[in-house]
């Protein structure tokens, strides 16, 4: 039986694996079909922890957005690769600290963007149809700058999402000029997956490349991990294993295995320029 909703778009390929419906499945949702729950599989078969792995991105990305807005006070995001929506997502998790939070999510998938729309667009949210590789161009797209205040800080989002873009070069040149277009004080939440097994990290690569026709990048280093943040004033604690990034009870669990997911918190200097 092929599940999902009602909006599904006429361009969408259910032959193809995709990311963001791999995850749904990982996650416990409802949106995904044969060929998203095959690649998964196929990723567990290589990776026995990889739905912890998701589990653990997802928690993370709620914390930080949770930091952010009690802390310092963000009630602005911009996220890029947000997926299909979920029992909670940023823009809820923002305005329980900050009720006029205002959420741009941006995915390059169809049927991300067709859900979003339906399930999360609403008074201080939009949906957009784009990709990082876009930026810092993207925040000339009417919906942005109608919805966002530009001249002040923005917490940028790129959580569990280099990995799985083909010109990982590109984005990561992107991600620092749209740095640099917002104001100081903004903020860069981002994480991926990294291993230090040469041989796994390219099993699983080679998986997805095959499952998702090419959409993916490729499981990185620490050392990549690190790079996204050059420029910026780290929070603490650092890039890290993203369950020991500030967890809950304060006794974060890292997920065992030779994949991991690491990430951090950048902020931009306001002495920059």
């Amino acid at each position: 039986m092929v599940r999902g909703c009602g909006f599904l778009p006429e361009t969408i390929d259910l032959n193809v694996a995709s990311v963001p419906r791999m995850y749904d499945y990982l996650l416990g949702g409802k949106d995904h079909y044969p060929a998203d729950r095959e690649a998964c599989q196929r990723l567990m078969d290589q990776a026995p922890q990889t739905r912890s792995l998701a589990c653990a991105q997802r928690q993370f990305r709620l914390r930080a957005v949770r930091s952010l807005a009690l802390t310092y006070g963000i009630d602005q995001y911009v996220e890029f690769g947000c997926g299909l929506p979920s029992w909670e997502n940023t823009h809820t998790t923002a305005r329980r600290a900050r009720p006029a939070s205002r959420v741009v999510y941006i995915d390059r998938d169809p049927m991300v963007v067709a859900h979003g729309r339906a399930l999360m667009e609403q008074a201080g949210t939009t949906v957009i149809q784009g990709d990082l590789a876009q930026a810092p161009g993207i925040l000339d797209h009417p919906d942005i700058s109608n919805l966002l205040d530009l001249t002040k800080p923005v917490a940028v989002l790129a959580v569990s999402l280099l990995h799985t873009l083909p010109d990982r070069t590109g984005c990561e040149q992107a991600v620092a000029c749209l740095i640099d277009a917002l104001p100081p004080g903004s903020f860069l939440v981002a994480s991926q997956l990294i291993s230090h097994e040469t041989d796994l990290a390219n099993k699983i690569d080679s998986v997805m490349h095959d499952a998702t026709g090419g959409q993916w990048g490729h499981v990185g280093s620490a050392r990549e991990a690190r790079t996204l943040f050059r420029g910026l004033n780290l929070l603490d604690p650092g890039v890290t294993d993203v369950s020991l990034w500030r967890p809950d009870d304060m006794q974060g669990r890292p997920v065992r295995g030779p994949l991991q997911e690491v990430g951090g918190i950048g902020q931009k200097p306001s002495s920059a320029c």
